[in-house]
């Protein structure tokens, strides 16, 4: 876009920005400045990524920048900067290649950049609000699937692409709501959606990011934004869910991790009951059963095992391992053999009374009419005698 330029007649430099401003934003505010000081004009974060700059081209060095804000100027060197602030935290950087402002036009230039970004994010709020509250009547469950579905889409969210749940706390005595609540000067600047939902629930910030390799970087940052607030912060993620049921599993798993302590927490082999506890809406329980057990379901969908209905069977008969023998029909040592490998795919202890909770409730909730998960089918010697290709035999 090119430079806008005010209605005939003569105006000063300041009615100028004014102008340049409220026409066209903080891109020709830049462009309205250089031309009423004649110099290179450079708007930036507080990290150094240019924002904005006239000439457009113009390379702007982030050290001898921060040099200059400091009020070092290296040899040969002449900068002018300006933090560009709102409610007392500098978000901003308005950057001149002069070596003085006798106007003061880099200061009046700084304000309206301030009062610009001041209104582009109370536009964002407005969305922000918006999102949290469709958010929440999704973590509610008193929406069916396809209009949960249709709040996810209204907030950027396409409910059909994998997405995780970061989940942050801090001890900060301000909530995190008052201080964590712009997104990019960037995106800002465009008034456009932020590349990622994040709204607060409570005194908790949510975020939904795709399920990609930028995870890990986008929940430490978040962590990193979080810890700067308070002595202490933790932060959840989820595993990988889609659609309305998925965001509630995905923000119970996160809600779970955090519980775990200090810093970046991943779920983990999930604690049924302690979920239930920190509950307050329905929960969407079939989901979280279902990811209880699905590294059960994928070892035998792969090796064309039975390790869940051996599970389903031992935790049915009360961990009683000749009455599971029977049933399953197999020797000790094959029983043996499942239990290793059901406790390498969970990563749990299945001999602990937490463990063993957890997972028949899931049993329970993810098989609610098959007979099997509470009443396991018990082949007798005798019948096993007259079927005795049935089973898999002894292993060492």
């Amino acid at each position: 876009m090119t430079e806008q330029t005010p209605p005939a007649g003569d105006v000063d430099a300041a009615g100028r920005l004014v102008y340049a401003t409220r026409v066209g934003g903080l891109t020709h505010l830049v462009g309205a400045l250089r031309g009423v000081l004649g110099a290179d004009i450079g708007l930036m974060d507080p990290e150094g990524s240019v924002l904005a700059a006239s000439p457009v081209k113009t390379f702007w060095d982030p050290e001898l920048v921060a040099s200059a804000r400091s009020g070092r100027h290296p040899a040969g060197t002449e900068l002018l900067v300006r933090a560009i602030e709102l409610e007392g935290t500098s978000v901003a950087l308005l950057v001149a290649r002069i070596r003085e402002d006798r106007h003061h036009l880099l200061d009046v230039a700084a304000d309206l950049a301030a009062i610009e970004l001041s209104r582009l994010l109370a536009a964002q709020q407005g969305r922000r609000e918006l999102a949290a509250e469709l958010i929440a009547d999704v973590l509610s469950g008193s929406l069916s699937e396809a209009d949960a579905a249709g709040r996810l889409r209204v907030v950027g969210v396409d409910p059909e692409v994998p997405f995780r749940v970061l989940l942050g706390w801090t001890n900060s005595e301000e909530p995190a709501s008052k201080r964590l609540r712009m997104d990019s000067i960037f995106a800002l600047m465009g008034d456009q959606q932020a590349p990622f939902l994040r709204v607060h629930v409570g005194r908790n910030v949510l975020m939904i990011v795709p399920d990609d390799v930028a995870v890990e970087r986008l929940a430490n940052n978040l962590y990193r934004q979080l810890k700067e607030l308070g002595e202490t912060a933790g932060l959840g993620v989820s595993r990988p869910h889609t659609g309305g049921s998925g965001l509630r599993a995905a923000y119970y798993e996160a809600l779970a991790a955090t519980q775990s302590g200090d810093g970046v927490q991943h779920p983990g082999q999930l604690d049924f009951p302690r979920l239930l506890a920190l509950a307050n809406t329905a929960l969407p329980l079939e989901v979280i059963a279902h990811q209880q057990l699905q590294p059960l379901i994928d070892y035998d969908r792969t090796h064309n095992s039975e390790l869940l209905h051996t599970l389903r069977t031992y935790l049915a008969l009360d961990r009683d391992t000749a009455a599971t023998c029977e049933a399953l029909f197999i020797h000790r040592n094959t029983l043996r053999y499942r239990l290793k490998h059901i406790t390498e795919q969970l990563r749990v202890d299945i001999e602990s009374t937490a463990a063993t909770t957890s997972l028949w409730l899931s049993f329970l909730v993810s098989a609610p009419d098959d007979p099997r998960a509470v009443e396991p089918p018990r082949l007798t010697r005798r019948a096993a005698a007259e079927h005795p290709n049935e089973g898999d035999g002894p292993r060492d």
